[in-house]
């Protein structure tokens, strides 16, 4: 590796030389395309949060008060890093490898990205059988969940308004463990008992793998069909996708919440959603759960949004973007709290107990308590029909990004298969994920799916966003991105967005990282507990995906020439071949990539926004071969 020399840049100038129509052809911004890419953003992000994770959480953790701590830690470190990820995606044109020659210290960084994608998309696809499961079986007009005597039904089985009515607590009948575990627990809904033994076919632990459930295999075969072809002329097709997908839901959820706002009830459960529980506040496990959320619901830190940047226009406004998309997320995740909220609330008041002792726990608030809430609804079964349709799709949109960041991330290594690359690509990736879904797919693939979701993506994608922000701010620098935003849309970036990604963001991840290891606890499926072996395997599935990071650094600092000094001032300079992917000032901006900056300089510039007035230096050029 070597800084290019003046044969290196004149030889930039010659590639960059292009005619002023072509440039403006190239570089037009058409709204239709701002549209597309704004809805992809907005899809992605509601299909990486889920339709439960959210309602829940901000019941569990105080109402009001969660929303407030989301609101903080997604101002503080979730906007921050989801602006970077799409300004540099879009300022370079690269894939999820590619894009980190902007620091080649960190390009591990790309590789975690790709195994943390290929790991979610091969897990989480079984939520989407389950779901169509569900849509599946809703398809008549008694829904199969809202009565007893049913081949998979318990003798503790009863139905939910006799269960509601009765003494006993939530912690008695929401039993969401091992199929013995029925026995010792007094009374179970229906509804809980379609989800466990039914819809999961549950074993009793996870070392009793069952058999495969060849039906839904099948459906991972339909869905993955479905992926590859709405990614079959990239993602330039992904945002006339999305525009069905992801406004469906909330339309179907307008219509679901006017029902809801028909008859009594629906403003208890609004009420109960917002009213703040301060003292919650000081608790930091809600502070935790809420930074968490900003990540699930915005999706930075798991390259997604890096790619979609990757296909804005050059010169499009992606501060705008930015601010859309991230309004529209928000926007989803409260309605979706309120559509759900509003329909307890009725449900709490037809059978007369109080709204708290209608929602259940975890997945159940989304799968249980989302079924129990349609069954009191006129019309049950077209409504649940129309609701698990509409959450089967929202949940496809992060698929089919996942599936295409995957794709981005292989086609940086220059892998010769052809005319029909990314078809290839398309079809080898799909069946890899198939495959490795496929012990999701048993009885015991429940558990296996708590397992996962556990340890994989929570610090992981923590630690992930953490050198991101390090490498963007500090490595490549604020000044970069600001010379980049006004060579892209003619402004830096606003104050408050530097100061928080460059202090406030890296802060936040590291307490939260420190707190999540010093209050870490072992997964639990309900009343049953994992074997010890399995916290070794969580360990592994987390510690795999972060572990190229160190590596590459270590291989690289090894791989150069030189003194440490300069190995280092040669892997946190931008590559040569790494730069705007559509700017007529290439050549100026190859100059500025090469100055030598200190990290005082660095510090100063990302708190002021303007640099220091000291004497110049000049760059070492050294061959480092």
């Amino acid at each position: 590796m070597r800084t290019p020399d003046n044969e290196d840049i004149g030889a930039d100038i010659d590639e960059d030389n292009e005619s002023l129509e072509e440039q403006k052809s190239n570089q037009q911004v058409t709204w239709s395309n701002t549209v597309e890419l704004i809805v992809s953003l907005v899809g992605y992000a509601t299909g990486m949060s889920d339709f439960w994770r959210f309602p829940y959480l901000a019941w569990r953790n105080g109402g009001g008060a969660f929303l407030f701590a989301y609101a903080t830690t997604l101002i503080g470190c979730g906007v921050p890093l989801y602006f970077l990820e799409v300004f540099l995606g879009q300022y370079s044109g690269k894939g999820v490898f590619e894009i980190w020659g902007c620091s080649p210290l960190v390009k591990g960084i790309g590789i975690s990205v790709g195994l943390l994608n290929l790991g979610y998309v091969s897990y989480v696809s079984t939520m989407r059988y389950w779901l169509l499961e569900y849509l599946r079986q809703s398809f008549t007009t008694e829904l199969p969940w809202t009565s007893c005597g049913n081949p998979w039904n318990t003798n503790s089985c009863i139905v939910s308004q006799a269960l509601l009515s009765s003494s006993f607590n939530d912690s008695q009948w929401n039993a969401e463990g091992n199929a013995s575990s029925h026995i010792a627990a007094t009374r179970v809904s229906a509804e809980e008992e379609f989800w466990q033994y039914n819809i999961l076919s549950l074993s009793k632990g996870i070392d009793d793998v069952g058999y495969l459930r060849w039906r839904l295999v099948l459906w991972g075969i339909v869905l993955k069909v479905f992926v590859i072809l709405c990614l079959l002329k990239s993602v330039k097709t992904l945002g006339k996708v999305m525009l069905f997908s992801t406004f469906l839901p909330p339309l179907i959820g307008l219509a679901m919440m006017i029902q809801a706002f028909t008859q009594t009830g629906a403003k208890d459960g609004l009420l109960f959603l917002i009213t703040p529980d301060f003292h919650k506040l000081y608790d930091s496990k809600v502070w935790m759960e809420a930074t968490f959320m900003a990540f699930y619901s915005l999706g930075p830190g798991w390259g997604g949004v890096m790619m979609m940047g990757s296909h804005m226009k050059f010169h499009s406004n992606c501060l705008r973007n930015v601010i859309l998309a991230i309004a529209g997320d928000i926007f989803v995740s409260l309605f979706s709290s309120a559509v759900l909220f509003s329909i307890i609330g009725v449900m709490a008041n037809q059978i007369g107990v109080p709204v708290q002792e209608v929602v259940t726990s975890g997945m159940s608030v989304g799968l249980v308590g989302y079924s129990r809430a349609l069954a009191f609804l006129p019309g049950s079964y077209i409504w649940a029909v129309i609701f698990f349709f509409a959450v089967v799709v929202v949940g496809l949109d992060a698929q089919v990004v996942c599936t295409e960041t995957l794709v981005s991330f292989f086609d940086g290594f220059n892998i010769r298969l052809g005319r029909h690359k990314h078809l290839i690509l398309l079809v080898i990736i799909s069946t890899l994920t198939l495959v490795l879904n496929l012990p999701f797919c048993t009885q015991s693939g429940p558990y296996m799916f708590q397992l996962v979701d556990w340890y994989l993506p929570t610090w992981p994608v923590v630690f992930i966003a953490l050198l991101e922000v390090f490498a963007i701010m500090w490595l490549y620098g604020g000044d970069r991105v600001d010379y980049g935003l006004k060579d892209m849309i003619g402004r830096k970036m606003p104050h408050v967005i530097r100061l928080a990604a460059a202090y406030v963001s890296p802060a936040i991840f590291l307490l939260l990282l420190l707190i999540s290891f010093a209050k870490y606890r072992p997964p639990t499926y309900g009343l049953y507990e994992y074997p010890e072996y399995t916290r070794v395997i969580g360990w592994v599935i987390s510690c795999s995906i972060v572990i190229p990071i160190p590596l590459h650094i270590a291989w690289h600092l090894t791989k150069l020439k030189g003194t440490l000094k300069q190995r280092w001032a040669a892997l946190t300079r931008p590559n040569p071949e790494w730069g705007p992917s559509g700017s007529a000032h290439r050549l100026e901006f190859l100059k500025r990539s090469q100055a030598e900056r200190s990290w005082t300089n660095t510090a100063y510039y990302n708190l002021l926004g303007r640099e220091r007035h000291t004497p110049d230096r000049k760059s070492e050029t050294l061959a480092l071969f």
